[in-house]
This record gives C-alpha cells, sequence and structure tokens, in this order.
C-alpha cells in the first residue's frame, strides 16, 4: 500500500521540489544549511532530537530579514523567535512521523532534484562549477547539502500523503458549486455625502465647542531630535585593501577548497530484489547478475542488449541504462565507482537498496584543481567577507563599551572609531520622514527613559543588516495644544462633512423604510439619485464596489432591501433581484474535476496541518 501511494505521489511533488529548493537557495543562501549543522550547543529537544541554538539562531536572522526593520518592536521580535521555533519544532516532528511511517528518498531521487535546481544550471544545463562554487563559498560539503535536499523531499511526500489520499463526496461538490459558484442580481442606489456640504452651515459656535471639547486631538505631540553615531560594515570595507600577493597565498595555503571533485556517468543494469523477498529469492537474483557479469566479461558489446533483456530499472531502459553523472561523495556506490576510470570498464555486481546492479563507465572527469584566475576574484571577496566581519565585529564591541562607559557624550565614540556624528529631524513617537526616524527600534529608544529622562546614551541598535547606531537625546519638544486659529479650518470642515454624511444617512433610511413609494420616487428624483443594475454578479465581481456586493451577497433573499454607511461616509442601498445558483451540470468534466481537485486538496491540507500540530502537541519538548 505504501508503495503504491509512493507512486501516486511521486509525479506530484517531483516539480514542487525543484520549486521549493530553488526558492530556499534564492531566499536563504547555502550558507544556512552549512552553518546549522556546527553549534552542538542545543536550544531545545523535541523527542529526544536536538535543535541546536545555531541552527535556531540563524533560521531567525534568516526569517527577521523579510520583516520591515522599522516595523519591528521588543515584543513583535519576542513573538517571531517563538514562531520561529514552533516552526522547527514542527518541522522536526513531522520528518519523525514521515521516516517512522516509512516515507524515504534515495540518493538517486535527491541527485536527480539537485540537477534540476536553476541556480546550479548555465544554458540549459547542470553547471558542475556553479554547483561546487555555492557549496565550497559556503564550507559545504555535497553530502551535507544532499541530506538537507532529502529531508524536504521527505516531508513533501508526507504533504502530498494527505492530499493524494483526501477525497470529496459529489454531494460537497454540488454543495460548493452552488454556493461558491453562485450569482446574484441586484440593484443599488448610491447617495453621495459631499452634494449636502453646499446644504449645511457649521457655526462659529460650534467650531469653537468642537475645539474645547476635543483639545487633546488638537495637541502638537511632543517630538525629540536625536544625535546620533553610525557603524556600517559597508564603510568599513570601503577601507580594507587586499593584495594579489594576499590572495595567491591564501589560494596557495587553500587548495583543498578549489578542488573539482571526481565524476563518474554510468549505465547500470538492476536487477531488483523486492523488500519482502526470502533468501532464496535474493540468492536466485545474485546468482542472476552474476551469470550476466561473467557474460559481459566475455562480450562487453553485448551490455547494451543485457540492459533491455535484464534491468528493472525502466526509465533508465530509455536511455541505454545510462544515469545522470554522479559526484563523489554523493553516492552509495562511491566504493565501487572508485576503481574505475576509464570507460568501457565493468563492475561486477554491487549490492544497494534496490537490488543488484552492474555498472559500465560511459565517461569519467577526474578531480581537478581550479586554476588561480578561475578562482582570485571569489578569493578576494571572501578575504574582504571576513576581514570586514573580523572589523566590524571587533569595532561594534568598542562601540558598545565606550558609549557604555561614556554615557553622556557621542565624542569618544566617534574619536575613537573615526565615525561621523550625525543629527535627525525632530520626530514624534509615530515617527519622521527619514528612515532613521522611522525606524520603531529607534523611535522606542529615543523616547525610552534612559535616554530622554536620564540623558544617557543608547545601547547599540541594529538598523539593517550591516549597521548599528547609539544615539542621544539633542533637543526634546514638550507637547503643546494647538490654537483654535491653527485649527479652525480643519474643525469647520470636518464638521461639515459629518453633517452631510448624517444628511446623507437620513435620506438613505427614509428611502429604506419604503412607506411612501411616490415621496420615495420624488426625493430620488430631486437629489439626482439613480439606481444601478448589476447582473449575475460573482462574490469576487468588479461590476460594483466591493462594500456594495458584500451586502448584496448578505442579503437572505431576493426581494429583500438593506443599507449601509460606506467607509467614505456616502450611504447605499441595495435590492436583491434574484439568486442564481451554480449548477454542477453547467460546467464541463475538467471544470468539475478541477473543482473537486481543489476541495480534495483543501481537506488533504486541513488534514495535514492538524496531524502535525497533534504530534507537536503529544511531543515530549524539553527546552534548555
Amino acid at each position: 500500500m505504501l508503495q503504491k501511494l509512493n507512486e501516486r505521489i511521486q509525479g506530484i511533488i517531483a516539480w514542487v521540489v525543484i520549486i521549493l529548493i530553488a526558492v530556499t537557495f534564492t531566499l536563504f543562501g547555502i550558507d544556512y544549511y552549512m552553518q546549522s549543522h556546527q553549534d552542538t550547543s542545543i536550544q531545545v529537544e523535541v523527542n529526544g532530537q536536538p535543535i541546536t541554538k545555531q541552527a535556531f539562531e540563524l533560521s531567525y536572522q534568516r526569517t527577521r530579514q523579510f520583516s520591515e526593520p522599522a516595523q519591528i518592536t521588543a515584543t513583535s521580535e519576542s513573538e517571531l523567535k517563538k514562531q520561529v521555533l514552533n516552526d522547527m519544532m514542527l518541522n522536526t516532528v513531522s520528518v519523525q512521523s514521515a521516516q517512522k511511517s516509512g516515507f524515504e528518498v534515495s540518493s538517486d531521487q535527491a541527485n536527480s532534484a539537485i540537477l534540476n535546481i536553476p541556480q546550479f544550471q548555465e544554458d540549459g544545463h547542470f553547471s558542475q562549477d556553479r554547483y561546487q562554487q555555492a557549496l565550497t563559498g559556503a564550507l559545504f560539503t555535497p553530502e551535507t547539502f544532499q541530506r538537507e535536499v532529502r529531508q524536504g523531499m521527505l516531508l513533501n511526500q508526507q504533504r502530498f500523503a494527505f492530499i493524494g489520499t483526501a477525497f470529496a463526496l459529489p454531494s460537497e461538490v454540488t454543495r460548493f458549486v452552488r454556493l461558491y459558484m453562485q450569482t446574484r442580481d441586484y440593484s443599488y442606489l448610491p447617495i453621495p455625502a459631499f452634494p449636502f456640504i453646499k446644504q449645511v452651515t457649521v457655526s462659529e459656535e460650534e467650531i469653537k465647542n468642537y475645539y474645547q471639547q476635543h483639545k487633546k486631538q488638537f495637541m502638537a505631540p511632543e517630538k525629540v531630535s536625536i544625535e546620533f553615531v553610525r557603524l556600517s560594515m559597508r564603510d568599513i570595507k570601503e577601507k580594507i585593501q587586499v593584495s594579489d600577493e594576499e590572495i595567491k597565498s591564501y589560494y596557495d595555503e587553500n587548495q583543498n577548497n578549489y578542488l573539482t571533485p571526481t565524476q563518474w556517468q554510468v549505465a547500470h543494469i538492476l536487477f531488483a530484489v523486492p523488500t519482502d523477498a526470502s533468501e532464496d529469492e535474493q540468492q536466485q537474483t545474485q546468482q542472476k547478475a552474476e551469470q550476466v557479469y561473467q557474460l559481459l566479461q566475455q562480450k562487453p558489446e553485448l551490455f547494451e542488449e543485457q540492459v533491455k533483456l535484464h534491468s528493472s530499472d525502466k526509465i533508465s531502459v530509455m536511455n541505454k541504462g545510462i544515469l545522470p553523472w554522479i559526484i563523489a561523495g554523493q553516492s552509495e556506490f562511491d566504493k565501487v565507482l572508485i576503481t574505475m576510470d576509464k570507460p568501457g570498464q565493468i563492475s561486477a555486481p554491487t549490492k544497494s537498496r534496490h537490488g543488484y546492479e552492474i555498472f559500465k563507465l560511459v565517461g569519467y572527469k577526474p578531480s581537478a584543481i581550479k586554476p588561480f584566475s578561475e578562482v582570485k576574484k571569489e578569493i578576494k571577496e571572501q578575504m574582504l567577507t571576513e576581514q570586514v566581519q573580523t572589523k566590524y565585529t571587533q569595532a561594534l564591541e568598542q562601540l558598545s563599551d565606550l558609549s557604555y562607559q561614556t554615557p553622556d557624550s557621542l565624542a569618544p565614540v566617534a574619536d575613537a572609531l573615526k565615525l561621523q556624528i550625525e543629527q535627525a529631524e525632530p520626530f514624534s513617537r509615530q515617527g519622521g520622514n527619514h528612515a532613521i526616524t522611522q525606524n520603531k527600534q529607534v523611535i522606542n529608544a529615543a523616547f525610552s527613559h534612559d535616554v530622554l529622562e536620564l540623558g544617557n546614551n543608547s545601547e547599540p541598535i541594529q538598523i539593517d543588516n550591516d549597521s548599528v547606531i547609539v544615539l542621544r537625546l539633542n533637543k526634546h519638544i514638550p507637547a503643546a495644544e494647538k490654537t483654535l486659529a491653527e485649527v479652525h479650518g480643519m474643525i469647520a470642515d470636518k464638521l461639515a462633512k459629518e453633517k452631510a454624511e448624517a444628511q446623507a444617512t437620513k435620506l438613505g433610511k427614509i428611502l429604506l423604510s419604503g412607506k411612501d413609494v411616490l415621496q420615495q420616487e420624488k426625493l430620488i428624483e430631486e437629489n439626482h439619485l439613480q439606481w444601478q443594475s448589476v447582473a449575475e454578479a460573482t462574490r469576487e465581481t468588479d461590476k460594483a464596489p466591493e462594500a456594495v456586493n458584500e451586502l448584496a451577497f448578505n442579503l437572505a433573499r431576493a426581494g429583500a432591501h438593506a443599507g449601509r454607511k460606506m467607509a467614505n461616509g456616502d450611504y447605499v442601498i441595495v435590492q436583491l433581484k434574484r439568486i442564481n445558483d451554480g449548477k454542477v451540470e453547467a460546467l464541463d468534466k475538467e471544470q468539475v474535476a478541477s473543482i473537486t481537485q481543489q476541495l480534495e486538496a483543501s481537506y488533504g491540507v486541513m488534514d495535514y496541518d492538524l496531524y502535525v500540530n497533534g504530534l507537536l502537541k503529544e511531543a515530549k519538548i524539553v527546552k534548555h
């Protein structure tokens, strides 16, 4: 059953895996994978399996990059960390469950997915140089990367198992079509508020009374201006020079980093052994493989013929048994392949998880060190990055120490680190007009007790991924009431608008009452109003404003009517003419199949979410 299920979902997940892996590389960068396995200190254990602090921190930092820095507060940052950790724990229990349920992804499947990642391709073909450059630049081995790919594919197998086994009854499809493909015929009468502005008056007394009653609304907000020093990786990088001699020396001392691994392209004959095969069946298969091997020892030119006659790998049979290029360190067959370096060589039968395999070497690329000219630019950038990171870390520590030791001035910090003291325009607790004064952490620090009341320097504040600032108060501007003269026009406009909206609402409710038809028609004519008709409106129609359409779909039966005040202050009346239920009979087979598939997919996703959240709820979580 499990094997059939795997076969059913393999086609679905193949392209999804490629997309997911490609997106992962685009968003996170390959260094995430290597670094996530370095730190052995534990953040949390899930059913005995550790999630390291380093893995958590990197995952959090990557997620944080997609948040707007200016909007990050201490509270939101704490919530984000909780969410990231929860997602990692959810991922862990999902992998544990998938493995326990018998799902698996072979090295060949993972390699095939890797070969199709767009970031590793050049001119439509897999580029070994691009692949190796990405891995080497992050000190990431093919084995560890392949392991991550296999885990991602494993989770997709389990996820699509739920989607692939979910089903929707015909009655559910019919009900879905009836409700969600329903259309409605209705009329609506917009009653704009703007024309009533000419009919209303606002007295000076009303303006004065409103001002007296709402003085807090007309306060000039409290503001501060700040001065700050900025430590930036970009500025540090501009001051660093790396000579050609240093680059060459690094290359000579680290040539193993620029080693292109050995590659083999082989054709194979697979003699499959079922997982439930008896010992006798396994021996029979092995003997058959040995017989074919002995024949090929005598007549190697018969290899292609033997592929067609005996190989259980029906996909590779169509290509003479030839497999994709195999990279050293990425295959379980390294011990066999390492002995093969001449095209045409044929190996003895080798036991694998699939059965017994005979390999014939088709192509061979020996290991080689990339020339200096090819990697010079890469080395220079790597050396620059390392030096910048070192100097930045040292400077950041000095910045933190000096700003704390001399809390009443930024001058010592600026002098020691050769930084410029900058100033920002006054801004309120809602922020200012520039990037620095719009940053939520900057705003919180500037109005904190330590900075505003005590006059101390702030702690270092991270502005973006490569710069921090330390700020202090320059000037404090207390909140103050605006005079009536300053806000007179604004109050007059506000009161006039409110009165006009009240008139529009009043008229709408009179028309909605429906007591006197002739009086209604007269009011409509006098106010130059006009009914608008909408036919066969869907829930997402653009034939009427969204709020109008929403009101029409909230009405229970034909002939019903209702009114509402719109967000812009206008009023609208909607009269429902007809409800047209969606009909399955009006759809062709492809449309019905598509809707059924969507319903089943949504059921499957809901089932899977409930399942993995249930796993997490029952898991043994130990936080360190």
